[in-house]
């Protein structure tokens, strides 16, 4: 069986690989935190929501007379404007990088490749305790 195919599996290396892209904008942002008008750069983020709808949508199947058939509730998540975001410190040289906020992007950058990598292996721990019957 190949896993790579599974959506699950493509979804979990698309983000970690676009972590470590995001990761290496960010420390050139903090490597030319003294260069004069430097603007930091960020990599525009995945949608996982439309990622999720894009790809093939599982539903739950009653198997038996006593089980409830599964309904699908929309969350409600409020999304903040990105764009009517100031930055809070510029710099006399016209530099825009401010370290505080690039150390927090990072550290949320270092949390969301784990959430990602832990996720993909854990997937495959399942994988293997469904083959071998005991989880090693």
């Amino acid at each position: 069986m190949d896993m790579s195919n599974l959506s699950l599996f493509r979804m979990a290396r698309q983000k970690m690989g676009w972590s470590g892209q995001r990761q290496v904008v960010l420390s050139q942002n903090i490597a030319n935190a003294d260069t004069p008008n430097y603007r930091a750069r960020d990599l525009e983020g995945l949608d996982f929501n439309a990622r999720v709808k894009s790809s093939s949508q599982v539903n739950m199947t009653k198997t038996a007379g006593t089980h409830l058939q599964g309904t699908r509730v929309k969350p409600t998540y409020r999304i903040e404007d990105e764009s009517r975001r100031d930055l809070y410190e510029i710099s006399p040289d016209g530099n825009q990088v401010v370290l505080e906020e690039q150390m927090m992007k990072v550290a949320d950058n270092q949390a969301q490749f784990q959430l990602a990598s832990n996720i993909y292996r854990k997937n495959i721990q399942m994988f293997r305790m469904a083959v071998s019957g005991n989880g090693q």
